[in-house]
């Protein structure tokens, strides 16, 4: 077996100090079944619809715990005012550490049975709680639960996304570096998320290396009901970010493979020397992939901002770049449930 990439270790941040919302800790923890987690950067814009989208949710036993994550476009004052209006939601602030951090922290400050993931961005269904509640209440060998979106820029929204709904092929799907879940629709058992130790040190594709950890400990799963309404944004795509995900996306897959095979984990250092020794020319490919895919997310963007033709140039170019994984991510886009 090739030993690919990265020491497993884990965050656990000093606490910053947080509002709670004149409550004690110990009267939060004990609150509610669920706790609907989202981090902040800088979404002021979107944080309105975002926070009404939770607050409105017809499951009504659920707190809604933010973590501003060093904000400087007025998002920390607009989330100390609709904290004031709403004692469900709890705010914390922090020096700006990265959405890891930031989920890390917002998960210790509550002790509810469900965590449920949220972007400061995105907008959830009114019925997504009390569904992903049903579904794991009935089926105790589930950790995780994800479900559809539907893919939105600024004029429109697309059609509902395909994702499988049966863990070995979520699990298949993540081994291939293939989004088969999205992380602000998953709902997770909290004993389960300690079990395994939190979020990894990477404050970067913390989600795929923690979907691939649940896995070994219990079973995924997608609904198939739509819970998101998934912003996409026609800012320019950080081409470094991209490949970075994508390596490290890479790199929770090979963790998974070396402890189910039994053997030490390795550093991410190592497995970056093995990807790029020992996979050229894949290598490389690997590399116009990674590009093709942040290409592809702008297009589709651009394509739901009123922007087609601009959109569907874009789109031509990442096809150029990776021709099957554009194809395929386009097929799976227009395949309707």
């Amino acid at each position: 077996m090739d030993l690919f990439s990265a020491l497993h270790a884990y965050l656990q941040p000093s606490p910053p100090s947080w509002n709670l919302a004149g409550r004690t800790p110990a009267s939060i923890q004990s609150m509610a079944k669920v706790a609907v987690i989202m981090a902040c950067y800088n979404a002021r814009n979107f944080l309105p619809e975002a926070i009404n989208s939770v607050l409105n949710q017809t499951f009504r036993d659920f707190q809604l715990i933010v973590v501003n994550d060093g904000s400087t476009d007025g998002s920390a004052e607009y989330l100390e005012e609709r904290r004031q209006q709403d004692p469900r939601m709890v705010v914390a602030h922090q020096k700006n550490q990265g959405q890891q951090a930031a989920a890390n922290l917002a998960i210790s400050i509550s002790d509810s049975e469900y965590i449920a993931r949220m972007d400061a961005d995105d907008i959830t269904t009114e019925d997504r709680l009390a569904k992903q509640v049903a579904f794991l209440d009935s089926n105790r060998d589930i950790g995780l639960s994800g479900g559809q979106i539907k893919r939105m820029g600024s004029r429109k929204a697309g059609l509902i996304s395909n994702l499988p709904l049966a863990h070995e092929e979520i699990v298949r799907g993540l081994l291939r570096n293939q989004h088969t879940l999205c992380n602000p629709t998953t709902m997770f058992r909290r004993v389960l998320f300690q079990q395994i130790g939190g979020y990894w040190k990477h404050n970067i594709a913390e989600d795929w290396d923690m979907f691939l950890r649940l896995a070994q400990i219990s079973r995924l799963a997608n609904q198939p009901d739509c819970f998101l309404f998934y912003r996409l944004h026609t800012q320019s795509v950080n081409g470094r970010r991209i490949v970075d995900a994508q390596l490290h996306n890479e790199y929770a897959a090979a963790l998974y493979l070396l402890r189910e095979a039994r053997q030490p984990e390795i550093s991410y250092e190592e497995f970056l020397r093995d990807h790029r020794s020992r996979r050229w020319p894949q290598s490389w490919l690997f590399y116009l992939d990674a590009l093709a895919i942040g290409e592809y997310r702008e297009a589709v963007a651009e394509i739901y901002s009123g922007q087609p033709i601009k959109g569907y140039s874009r789109l031509a170019f990442s096809m150029s770049m990776s021709p099957m994984r554009t194809i395929r991510r386009i097929a799976n886009m227009l395949r309707r449930k």
